[in-house]
């Protein structure tokens, strides 16, 4: 009786579907994943354990760096400009839902009740410290 040796085949992989799938998956990631917004100036807000939770988008925001550098709403500006800004429209940001005041962490504390009270002399009424929620 006669054997005949077989040739063994090697397998083999099809990968082009395979990427096409991870292209797909990648590009439906970053078509769906909403970016955060980045202020102009880096701030590093304090946390808090107890704080209550923002229920809407604020537009009037006031971001105030370690050193003492100030934007409002991702312009910068003076202090004597923003005196005449919320001078200005103060009524605006009180109907709007207030001011938002992100502080750095690290500015002095003399210095946050300074801006706290160019906010309330320039008649705004309604304003927010914002906090970041503390890790447990």
């Amino acid at each position: 009786m006669r054997m005949v040796a077989t040739t063994r085949r090697r397998p083999n992989v099809n990968i082009t579907s395979l990427i096409d799938v991870l292209f797909l998956l990648l590009t439906f990631f970053l078509v769906t994943t909403s970016f955060i917004e980045q202020s102009a100036l880096k701030v590093e807000l304090p946390s808090m354990e107890n704080a209550d939770r923002l229920q809407r988008e604020k537009s009037f925001i006031l971001n105030v760096s370690a050193s003492g550098e100030m934007a409002y709403n991702g312009e910068p500006v003076s202090e004597g400009a923003l005196r005449g800004i919320l001078t200005s429209t103060s009524n605006q940001v009180d109907a709007g839902g207030g001011l938002v005041l992100r502080a750095d962490q690290g500015l002095p504390y003399g210095d946050v009740m300074r801006i706290l009270d160019l906010i309330k002399g320039a008649g705004v009424k309604r304003f927010i410290i914002a906090t970041e929620d503390a890790q447990p």
